[in-house]
């Protein structure tokens, strides 16, 4: 099975190089999927909106979840563990955007997302025991876990991600769903077009 972020691409440049653009415009398929991931990221966080207004419920398509397998790291000058993310995703209100953490062979018990400041807060609290359960914190590119012991540290994570397209070592291909996928070419060829007719500054004056 082809990549269908690919085959979308592929789809966006010869609509734009048969459209309105100047034949002498060429748009790379490389290029295009740049605004692949972008316009995915755009319609999953347009999707959870709409079905949230239509619906009232506050979840996600399970299509638009990716999922990926980390290593637990020793950050030593902090004396902390974490596990690295290694793509990005789409920001969802509760930091629903990563949408699970847990030990590899043990997906049901997963980990308890906490606010970044949590430390601070309940620091010498029984809150900080979280009742016996595991939890993390995101700072940029990392997990930090917390309530850990040495002994019990999984050696991988298993980490789900909405939108988590965008990583170097995928080796899976990405399908994104048929019934998506004109959205998204519609969206990408409109992207492309309107970062086309923005005034380019080519002259080298220190004026933006």
């Amino acid at each position: 099975m082809r990549d269908t972020r690919t085959l979308i691409a592929e789809q966006a440049q010869r609509i734009i190089q048969g459209g309105d653009v100047n034949s002498d415009v060429q748009v790379t398929k490389e290029e295009l999927e740049v605004f692949v991931d972008q316009a995915f990221g755009k319609f999953i966080y347009n999707n959870f909106y709409e079905n949230k207004n239509t619906e009232g419920e506050s979840s996600v398509n399970g299509t638009f979840i990716y999922s990926f397998v980390e290593p637990v790291k020793c950050d030593t000058e902090r004396n902390r563990y974490y596990a690295p993310i290694n793509s990005t995703y789409v920001n969802l209100p509760n930091g629903m955007g990563i949408y699970s953490v847990s030990p590899i062979q043990d997906e049901f018990n997963t980990f308890v997302p906490l606010r970044t400041d949590f430390l601070t807060l309940t620091r010498g609290t029984m809150v900080a025991q979280l009742e016996g359960n595991k939890g993390y914190t995101i700072e940029n590119t990392r997990i930090y876990l917390h309530n850990l012991d040495k002994a019990a540290l999984p050696e991988k994570l298993l980490i789900k991600l909405v939108g988590g397209i965008q990583n170097a070592k995928q080796e899976d291909s990405v399908d994104i769903s048929l019934n998506f996928q004109d959205d998204i070419v519609k969206l990408v060829v409109q992207m492309y077009m309107v970062m086309r007719q923005t005034p380019q500054d080519n002259i080298n004056d220190n004026v933006k």
